[in-house]
């Protein structure tokens, strides 16, 4: 079967930081290749063809050499990446079944038993035992060699990774499943109360997808999304926003919505006495978080929601306000939900359009502009005849 396959190397990835030619694509070897498809580990193991797979923006942070090197140790090349998955149950009783995997690979899906605390709460994705058990190291889907990815045309997935999709559910729309839990995670991480005023800084996939989280799981609150492109603050009202505006913006309006007081100070850096409630930065540069703490009330709550890598950020105020800084990564328990809001929300209208495996260099060349012109998420089409 053909797959992208990627071959970790820790000098391309110094190499792609510095700027400097890698000898492959990104950070590490990027490569097509004709693979043995992958082997189920167990008898409750599924063989999938994946039908679409998204490229996620930690995919594009790990070939940019832009991911964490405490990530690492946490996978086991050479793996093939894709997480957000909608394929088709290739075998068995279940054979021709749509499903969404749910990447996570915790304690079930490594035959652990019992259960580590974090999976016995329905918490895989935060799971202790991720370079244990019946398959190789790998917190997830598309970064575990054993497992494989939605990247190719086959990968294999714990019967507890699996959702079907209803029939109504277009695979475009079912593609965008998994961004979407994770969205309704964040949301509920970051817990905002009736009356409070959120900010959503970024509106690419997992920005857009958490202001429609929002204003599903917490309608009463006012949000503002932080977008740099019009198309994309055209997506965020549509999806729910409440205001939008450009990032250099954002004091200001946090001035106007919550009665705060915009401070600019030395070398016009800003912020505010007063400010949000709570802030969920789906972008995790240096600039983003600090533009977060630097608008969030005493003891608000700032949500990474977005993957932050290696930055540089000045955390004063957030020491100074007593803010509390939280993670939001993948999902809980959230698929079943996501499912259903995707039926009524048609996310694929996100989506910018399909590439097949081949096309893989001019997909990823794509991705970033298509995203600044609206449509933010683009895909590998593996469709027969795509």
């Amino acid at each position: 079967m053909l797959a992208l396959r990627y071959t970790p190397s820790l000098p391309r990835f110094l190499a792609t930081r510095l700027g400097a030619p890698s000898g492959g694509t990104g950070a590490g070897a990027l490569a097509l290749e004709d693979v043995r498809p992958p082997l189920p580990p167990g008898a409750d193991w599924l063989a999938v063809r994946p039908r679409l797979a998204g490229i996620c923006g930690s995919d594009q942070a790990l070939l940019g050499g832009e991911a964490s090197l405490y990530l690492g140790s946490l996978t086991s090349g050479p793996f093939v990446p894709g997480h957000e998955v909608v394929g088709e149950v290739a075998a068995g009783e279940r054979r021709g079944e749509r499903v969404v995997v749910e990447p996570a690979l915790g304690c079930a899906a490594r035959g652990l038993e019992p259960d580590c605390p974090e999976c016995a709460e329905g918490l895989s994705a935060l799971c202790r035992h991720t370079i244990d058990g019946a398959v190789s190291a790998g917190l997830q889907t598309g970064y575990c060699r054993d497992a494989g990815g939605g990247w190719s045309e086959g990968l294999v997935a714990h019967e507890s990774q699996l959702h079907t999709v209803p029939d109504a559910l277009a695979d475009e729309d079912a593609v965008l499943v998994e961004p979407l839990a994770c969205a309704l995670h964040a949301v509920a991480v970051a817990d905002p109360q009736p009356g409070e005023t959120v900010v959503v800084i970024g509106a690419g996939t997992i920005g857009l997808l958490t202001v429609a989280a929002l204003r599903e799981r917490a309608p009463q609150t006012t949000v503002l999304c932080v977008a740099k492109h019009s198309a994309q603050k055209a997506a965020a009202r549509r999806l729910g926003a409440d205001h939008v505006c450009p990032p250099e913006r954002l004091h200001g309006e946090g001035a106007r919505l919550t009665n705060a007081r915009r401070l600019v100070g030395h070398g016009g850096r800003e912020m505010l006495l007063g400010g949000f409630d709570r802030v969920l930065d789906c972008v995790g540069s240096g600039a983003s978080i600090e533009a977060a703490v630097t608008a969030t009330r005493p003891r608000g709550r700032v949500v990474l929601v977005g993957m932050p890598g290696e930055v540089k950020v000045d955390l004063s105020v957030a020491w100074l306000r007593e803010l509390e800084l939280r993670g939001a990564y993948g999902p809980e328990a959230d698929f079943p939900g996501a499912i259903a809001l995707a039926q009524r929300l048609s996310p694929g209208r996100l989506i910018d359009r399909g590439w097949p495996l081949r096309s893989y260099r001019r997909a990823l060349e794509e991705a970033p502009r298509a995203a600044r012109a609206g449509r933010v998420k683009t895909v590998f089409d593996l469709t027969p005849g795509a």
